[in-house]
């Protein structure tokens, strides 16, 4: 057996971000002991928003002979939502009787998220609506079975706020949009045959602006066994206008437009009008309902806000999980569904977030600030605004390979292992959309490994036989 070369020691590559390590030696155990451990995140300190005077419209259109839309706005819950019924007209107002009879409950999970801001807490505010979904859906089902009709349906979509968090549940083709900065964007995904088609790549997006299947409901109350709510949480912003519209609106208008009369500077009143009007202009094919809901004030103290913005622009979680490469291919309206299942910490400058060696469960996104790589004490990298940590740990859980330190004040979406796998399990469908792009990393992971390890044995070869020769 030939010696070891004298002084040859293997090189110790830098492992990737996040990246389990082997398992630490008893020499290092004991050195890592003597460290101080890692700082304990808080929670940011987040001032409770409000919504502003609500404006609502509601017309039956050019072409229905009833209005069998229903609306509702109980502000002092803070609770507005719209039923599109079909069939009936009694199926819409029955959905939102349920609504408002569970409303007080509301109370309960505001305390809980304004205090906790955990993702406990934010999480039951989605099971709180999927209940009362299913709750609506029994009792329509019920109703029909004693009147003897035909099929009626409703479609929903709700509104209520949280601390600085707003929520909207849906169900069908009803939507809700947030528009800021003169911008408009859908929170919602339609449940219908054709969107499902264009999520599957079935259809491409021309054959879904002209496909039958657009009021195919996928989901509904009164016909739905189960009912699986989208529940949407939105960081909301001093200046949002939240509107909440039936598909009367949204078929007949296009985004663009209601942009348009959104950004006009009449009344809330006004603008809900002219919604109508539009749709009526367009062809009054439908009911049409609209809320219009502003956000009137908001304060956060927190320093959420990004290095060079202004002091009232707060960070778009939607957008910063976009920059992660897990979250890049899923739609905004998507990342906003997962976005309670993630927790929110916060970490002074000179902070430790994690340690190299400690165990490690949770993926990391930078939402402000910057974090300090380091790998046995070297400088590896800083991660701004979007970046990412951890990715690896969602895979397997193992000890850090690098240490997290905060170069000045940070705020972290933190989603752990199992929180990761309840996204799969709850939603197969998106969570077969993240597993792909992570198999595809561990799978480069892989090949990385194995061309570096390449290179560690093609330098020592090259030196024995160095030495050999010598």
């Amino acid at each position: 057996m030939a010696p070891s070369p004298a002084g040859l020691k293997r090189p110790q590559p830098a492992p990737r971000i996040g990246e389990p390590a082997a398992s630490p030696s008893a020499a290092d155990a004991v050195t890592r002991s003597e460290r101080p451990p890692a700082t304990r995140p808080t929670r940011p300190n987040i001032t409770p928003s409000r919504f502003g005077a609500a404006a609502t419209v509601s017309d039956i259109g050019l072409r229905m002979r009833e209005n069998e839309d229903a609306a509702m706005g109980l502000p002092n819950v803070p609770l507005y939502a719209i039923a599109d019924g079909s069939g009936a007209l009694w199926p819409a107002g029955l959905t939102l009787r349920v609504l408002a009879d569970e409303a007080a409950h509301l109370s309960e999970f505001q305390a809980k998220v304004a205090a906790e801001q955990d993702s406990s807490s934010r999480l039951a505010v989605g099971h709180f609506f999927e209940s009362v979904f299913n709750t609506a859906g029994r009792l329509v089902k019920e109703e029909m079975s004693v009147r003897g009709e035909g099929r009626a349906t409703s479609a929903a979509v709700a509104l209520t706020l949280m601390g600085p968090f707003a929520y909207v549940a849906h169900v069908g083709d009803a939507r809700a949009y947030l528009f800021r900065d003169k911008k408009l964007r859908c929170l919602t995904t339609d449940h219908t045959l054709a969107m499902l088609q264009l999520k599957r790549g079935e259809i491409s997006v021309e054959d879904y602006a002209s496909s039958p299947f657009k009021k195919t409901l996928t989901q509904a109350i009164g016909v739905t066994p189960e009912i699986r709510p989208d529940i949407a949480e939105v960081r909301i912003a001093n200046g949002d206008l939240i509107l909440l519209c039936s598909d009367g609106l949204h078929r007949m208008v296009s985004d663009k437009r209601i942009a348009e009369i959104l950004a006009e500077p009449d009344s809330l009143d006004a603008r809900a009008t002219k919604l109508v009007a539009a749709a009526n202009e367009g062809g009054g094919k439908d009911n049409i309902t609209v809320h219009l809901v502003p956000v009137e004030s908001l304060s956060i103290e927190d320093a959420v806000a990004e290095p060079g913005t202004a002091k009232n622009e707060r960070v778009d979680v939607a957008r910063v999980l976009g920059k992660c490469f897990l979250f890049e291919k899923i739609s905004e309206s998507e990342r906003l569904l997962i976005a309670p299942y993630f927790e929110y910490q916060a970490y002074e400058a000179a902070d430790i977030v994690c340690r190299e060696g400690d165990p490690g469960d949770s993926l990391y996104v930078v939402v402000q600030g910057r974090l300090r790589v380091t790998f046995q004490r070297a400088h590896l990298i800083d991660i701004g605004t979007g970046g990412w940590a951890g990715e690896i740990s969602l895979v397997r859980e193992g000890p850090r390979t690098a240490t997290l330190t905060a170069r000045d004040k940070v705020v972290l979406l933190s989603l752990t292992r199992s929180r990761f796998l309840e996204i799969m399990r709850r939603r197969p469908a998106l969570g077969s959309q993240l597993a792909l792009p992570l198999l595809e990393f561990v799978g480069q992971r892989v090949i990385d490994l194995r061309n570096r390890f390449s290179r560690i044995n093609a330098l020592m070869i090259g030196r024995l036989d160095d030495e050999s020769s010598g």
